[in-house]
């Protein structure tokens, strides 16, 4: 007996890793297998995710080949040893292909989509896949909630795994001393925004060490060595760290980075956000298209304004960014509002044990 589990990025492989943890505690007979990436613990790892890295909207095509032969192999795989269920988590540009792979090859099993497509912000037309493919989605929000069933979609949400994690943070591990001038910069996770990113954060790094902060780069977790190589030997010869993001920001007195699960942690950490995005001329044409909500970052969502400052492709730029720093640092006015909305946001997040309740729920489908 067994559950396919497969994760395409790093946020994809720590949630499915607290996820293997509470199954395997519910349903310990089953082997957990599939595809990850290296913190997607608990997973007996057939296939690396390592490949779906570098997917974005100008850089998909060169990676075709590959990606259909990874589909392949995976919905074959998951056909011949027929689980009892399969779970994907996040990735929809390779994962809602996938499920009609595995559906259209003649998987009966049910399906479960953890994280699923931000359909309430861009591309609707993917809740009609998640109808026909899936038994049940676990959106991260409430508001996904009501989106995905506004189309018919079975969707469960029963608050946030983030919470468990950061109410009350205390740093696990590596920490940093005490400093009220640090601040934390995150060029992201993947190489395509670091290389993006990196730029723009180094002069800002630079000016800000010259206001007398003390600007602190964060290596994420899972990066290939030579991406790590760019952050660490970064042309500002600012300081770069590995421990982990949330210790840093912890340790920070705000935050600059790319758009992404971080804007949440940042906001449960209680730790002013600068959030930046920069994609190719194409990947921003496109999205500009596609998308219909005016914010990218989840805390503006939740808050229905701009709690966050939003720099966005050509408006990330050093002098944007530091105008937003010298408003956080000395507009108290300001600063309190942040603050006041992130006691606000926090409510909408929902209570501790999110994963434990994910895992009954797959439970009682495996089990139906």
């Amino acid at each position: 007996m067994s559950i396919f589990i497969s994760t395409g990025e790093l946020s994809g492989d720590i949630y499915a890793a607290k996820l293997s943890a509470a199954l395997h505690k519910i349903l310990p007979h089953e082997q957990l297998w599939g595809m990850g990436g290296a913190l997607a613990e608990g997973i007996c790892k057939e296939w690396d995710n390592a490949l779906l890295h570098i997917i974005g909207l100008g850089r998909i095509i060169k990676s075709l080949p590959s990606l259909f032969r990874l589909r392949k192999d995976l919905a074959e795989a998951v056909v011949k040893r027929a689980p009892r269920a399969v779970i994907v988590v996040d990735s929809p540009d390779f994962h809602i292909p996938l499920l009609s792979k595995i559906r259209s090859l003649g998987y009966k099993g049910p399906v479960v989509y953890v994280c699923p497509p931000t359909i309430w912000a861009w591309r609707s037309g993917r809740a009609k896949y998640l109808k026909r493919y899936c038994d049940l989605c676990l959106p991260l929000f409430h508001f996904e909630e009501t989106a995905l069933q506004a189309w018919d979609v079975r969707s469960y949400w029963c608050g946030n795994p983030l919470i468990d994690d950061l109410d009350n943070f205390v740093p696990v591990g590596a920490s940093l001393p005490d400093d009220a001038r640090r601040v934390a910069l995150l060029p992201g996770s993947r190489r395509s925004e670091i290389k993006a990113l990196l730029p723009v954060l180094q002069e800002t790094a630079l000016r800000l060490k010259g206001m007398g902060l003390h600007p602190v780069f964060s290596i994420a977790p899972g990066l290939d060595e030579a991406s790590k190589a760019m952050v660490r030997d970064n042309e500002a010869g600012v300081e770069a760290t590995e421990i982990s993001g949330r210790n840093l920001m912890h340790a920070s007195k705000f935050v600059i980075g790319a758009s992404g699960t971080t804007a949440v942690e940042a906001m449960l950490l209680n730790r002013y956000m600068i959030v930046l995005y920069k994609g190719t001329a194409l990947e921003w044409r496109i999205y500009k298209m596609l998308t219909h909500t005016p914010f990218v970052s989840i805390p503006n969502v939740l808050a229905g304004k701009t709690m966050f400052p939003e720099l966005l492709q050509d408006d990330a730029r050093a002098d944007r960014i530091l105008h937003y720093v010298d408003l956080y640092l000395h507009d108290k006015d300001y600063c309190d509002g942040v603050h006041k909305q992130v006691v606000s946001n926090r409510r909408l997040m929902g209570e501790p044990g999110a994963i434990q309740r994910w895992a009954e729920a797959i439970s009682e489908l495996v089990n139906s």
